[in-house]
This record gives C-alpha cells, structure tokens and sequence, in this order.
C-alpha cells in the first residue's frame, strides 16, 4: 500500500510539473487529459470524475475555454446542459 501511494505521489507531482511548464493548473491539465479521453462530458461529470466541487470544475473550464483549449457546445443528450470537447489546439495540448 506504501508503495502505491508513493507511486501516486510521484505521477501527481509529474504531472503538476507538466501542466505548470504549459501555463495550466494540474486541475486543467487532468480535465484536458480526462475530455481526450472520453469527449463530451458534462460539467458535473468532471467535477465528480476529479472529486472537486461544480465551481472548481468550472473556474477551471472556463480559463480552458478562455485559452482556446475547451468548447462548451449543447449536449446532444440534453438540451439544458453543455457539453465539453476539445479544440484543436486542446488536443495538441
């Protein structure tokens, strides 16, 4: 158990130290890797899937959408909700 946790650690402060070098937040960096892999979530996916509150998870979106990096279009499941996907550029990201 030691060693996984350590090994956690280790892969959060790499990747911390990855997002910092792009001029992201390790929270922005865990949501463009999360919507890579799994495009069109909503907000309320991502704050749950990072265990952070609605309004950390949309602080931190919004600065992605500011960035060029997020796209919050209509969700094609429900109307009401946005759903988030990549740009180009957050792809190369």
């Amino acid at each position: 158990m030691t060693g996984l946790t350590k090994i956690g650690l280790a892969l959060r402060s790499q990747a911390r130290a990855a997002a910092t070098e792009r001029g992201l937040s390790t929270t922005q960096g865990e949501i463009l890797a999360m919507l890579l892999r799994k495009s069109g979530m909503n907000l309320s996916e991502v704050a749950h899937a990072l265990a952070v509150t609605r309004p950390t998870a949309s602080d931190a979106v919004d600065a992605l959408v500011r960035k060029g990096l997020v796209d919050k279009n209509r969700s094609p499941r429900d109307p009401r909700a946005l759903s988030l996907v990549l740009t180009a550029r957050g792809q190369r990201e």
